[in-house]
């Protein structure tokens, strides 16, 4: 955490989405202390009963659980898909669509919300793919159970950002590393 609290912050990245971003960058897994999830909510000026718990995470005995997009649509917690009370918002929408209907009705859906041609999207889009895990379709490895959500979301988004934002939006760094190590 030490080193969080050190960093450059990533100035285009709202507060919620950078706190998703840093929260999956440092602990590497959707489970972690309640106490070190309220250190990172403070240096990103978020209030982590307020902002947090119930939008993109629940608390459970001392520990925060990052929520995906299937659950965060099955709580009801996603807000608005055009990014306006945070870009997480979007991607999760989009990833959500993806999910249940299609690439194609996730680009639609960014295309009607008026984002998709929002650098600052794009710029949360690349940050989540860089942190979240990728599933066996980029790895050739299960991933563990526990992350198996959101190495779900990760085929999906990187799915729809080859086929909409290739143009736009890096290739996650993540992915070469994985290809390396499978060459």
């Amino acid at each position: 955490m030490e080193s969080l609290t050190h960093m450059q912050r990533q100035v285009e990245l709202d507060p919620l989405t950078e706190w998703f971003v840093l929260a999956w960058d440092a602990f590497q897994a959707p489970q972690f202390p309640y106490d070190e999830g309220l250190r990172l909510a403070r240096v990103v000026g978020l209030d982590m009963d307020r902002d947090v718990i119930g939008r993109v995470a629940e608390k459970k005995t001392s520990n925060v659980i990052l929520w995906d997009s299937a659950m965060r649509a099955a709580k009801g917690a996603l807000g608005p898909p055009d990014g306006s009370r945070g870009w997480i918002d979007a991607i999760h929408h989009a990833a959500h669509a993806g999910h249940t209907r299609t690439l194609q009705a996730a680009q639609e859906l960014l295309e009607r919300s008026g984002v998709a041609q929002e650098p600052l999207l794009l710029s949360a889009l690349e940050a989540v793919l860089e942190v979240l895990p990728p599933s066996r379709a980029f790895t050739g490895f299960d991933p563990a159970d526990a992350v198996l959500p959101s190495a779900s979301d990760f085929e999906v988004l990187e799915n729809l950002r080859r086929l909409a934002f290739a143009d736009r939006v890096d290739k996650p760094t993540q992915l070469a590393l994985w290809q390396e190590d499978n060459a």
